[in-house]
């Protein structure tokens, strides 16, 4: 998921350079205004406040009070002489649009106004919003609604003296703007939708990756299994010395081998039971004894050559009892799974006997560079050779 989160963050980066709009939060002071005036039709003073101001970012945090000016002419003040210049202390009250903040607030700095005050537009109610005013120096600035506003502006058109207090409220924070939110709902959809893209197209990928795998394992199994079928095939018969009670056991069920059972005869000369064997080599490969890779001898390569155990050497020297030879010692310590074939009546010729492609057995190299060796028709375990063929058995 490493690669994910970094390329949601790209993408953000992506997005805030071509709109150029800032996602961050802004701490806001609200202002409290608080307006007084004559009552026209009663006589008698009236006065109103409010906390439904809100200081500019680049305003001065200080109090201010004055009487309320309008522009003479056009309600939104871009012109140098909208404003009358007064003596008093003023306050401008001037239409949110058709120019900067700045530019409302310098003209009417310029004028001499000791605070201005910028009402929202209209069809926004109430709502305000935080001002960028740079370069307006110490002048209080502060944004009201346009509601609140049009009262004011009414009450001054009509002739009515207003006076404006403009107290400093509360901190709240942080604030973010509309153009804000919208530009991290969109970044926050778009960011997810990749994201998810993403994550489904790494799915879909890795799915298929590992469905080939599977296949492949298939496929090679399958030849596997055709490669063993090609394994030469004896059963035991009885009399057979591997059926006798000195004879050695499979070296993978560990059962001894009784009459009738089947043997599977490896191309490094060594026998299992049939049952036994050809599990073994689907899983394993190799044989149990010699380690040998049987399939890969019978032409079945993997995808991946896996390293296969060294076959343990046999120690130079080794301590045998007083009297014994190292050729008695292998001798009563010979594997029964060595290939051997019973009697003249049992045995193959060896123009009939399928040759294997080996690299665990020694033997001539042709001319096409594949080594291959024939199954010998006589006895390799000196354990099962008769007496008469074995002179120190004789001897004994």
């Amino acid at each position: 998921m490493g690669r994910i989160g970094n390329y949601s963050v790209l993408l953000l980066w992506i997005i805030a350079w071509f709109t150029h709009t800032p996602a961050r939060a802004t701490v806001v002071w609200t202002a409290y205004v608080e307006i007084s005036f004559t009552d026209p039709h009663g006589g008698y003073p009236l006065r109103y406040g409010c906390e439904c101001g809100l200081y500019g970012l680049n305003s001065p945090l200080l109090d201010a009070e004055g009487q309320v000016e309008i522009p003479t002419r056009n309600p939104q003040a871009c012109e140098s002489d909208d404003f009358n210049r007064s003596t008093l202390p003023w306050i401008a009250l001037i239409e949110r649009g058709n120019c900067t903040f700045t530019e409302k607030i310098s003209l009417a700095q310029q004028r001499g106004a000791s605070a201005v005050v910028i009402y929202n537009i209209k069809g926004t109610g109430n709502e305000t919003s935080p001002m960028i005013h740079h370069g307006t120096g110490d002048t209080v600035a502060i944004m009201i609604g346009n509601l609140k506003g049009m009262e004011i502006y009414e009450l001054v058109r009509s002739g009515i003296q207003v006076t404006m207090r403009i107290e400093v409220g509360k901190q709240h924070g942080p604030w973010m703007s509309h153009y804000s939110v919208f530009f991290v709902s969109v970044s926050f959809f778009v960011v997810t939708a990749a994201t998810v893209g993403y994550f489904i197209f790494y799915s879909a990928r890795r799915l298929s990756a590992v469905r080939a795998v599977s296949r492949k394992q298939k496929q090679l199994k399958a030849e596997a299994k055709k490669a063993i079928g090609q394994l030469q095939v004896r059963t035991l018969k009885q009399g057979d010395k591997e059926t006798g009670p000195d004879a050695d056991s499979c070296a993978v069920c560990i059962d001894a081998y009784k009459p009738g059972d089947v043997l599977s005869i490896l191309t490094c000369n060594h026998f299992f039971h049939k049952t036994c064997i050809e599990p073994w080599l689907l899983e394993h490969r190799t044989c149990p004894m010699c380690k040998c890779d049987i399939l890969k001898a019978l032409g079945v390569e993997p995808d991946v050559e896996e390293p296969s155990d060294p076959v343990p050497s046999t120690p130079a020297f080794r301590n045998f009892p007083s009297g014994v030879t190292e050729d008695d010692a292998h001798s009563e310590t010979a594997s029964s799974g060595y290939a051997s074939v019973q009697g003249n009546e049992e045995r193959m010729p060896a123009e009939e006997i399928p040759p294997f492609e080996t690299e665990c057995l020694n033997g001539e190299t042709p001319e096409d560079g594949t080594m291959r060796v024939e199954v010998q028709p006589h006895y390799d375990n000196l354990g099962f050779e008769d007496e008469s063929s074995n002179p120190r058995a004789a001897k004994s």
